[in-house]
């Protein structure tokens, strides 16, 4: 007798429960699974934009990577041939240079041996 009273107070909870719960709940449940739904179909309408964006974004990441490299080995040939171009330039003056330096260190030996 006593697990029938027991079956019975539990049942009798949950009925009363149940009921109560439904009857505090602030929408029906049309209208709270026609919000789910809405709320999963935005959800996932978000997910597939943030998928679109990053594809789009690893695309444009690919095309700059390409255009950089290609911008520094344009960049390294340019400055290649420029030094190459500078000291073809400076060269003479250099040579000019030092044949003024051992002119000038033989007029200091020439004055030396005069003195």
């Amino acid at each position: 007798m006593k697990m029938k009273s027991i079956l019975y107070g539990i049942v009798t909870g949950a009925a009363i429960a149940s009921i109560s719960t439904l009857l505090t709940a602030p929408t029906s449940g049309k209208e709270l699974q026609l919000e789910c739904k809405k709320k999963i179909k935005s959800y996932r309408h978000t997910v597939q934009q943030i998928s679109n964006d990053t594809i789009k974004l690893t695309e444009q990441v690919k095309n700059t990577t390409k255009v950089g490299v290609n911008s520094v080995k344009e960049l390294q040939i340019e400055l290649k041939d420029s030094i190459e171009d500078w000291k073809r330039d400076v060269n003479p003056s250099i040579n000019q240079l030092k044949e003024d330096i051992n002119s000038l260190q033989q007029n200091v030996k020439n004055l030396k041996q005069l003195s």
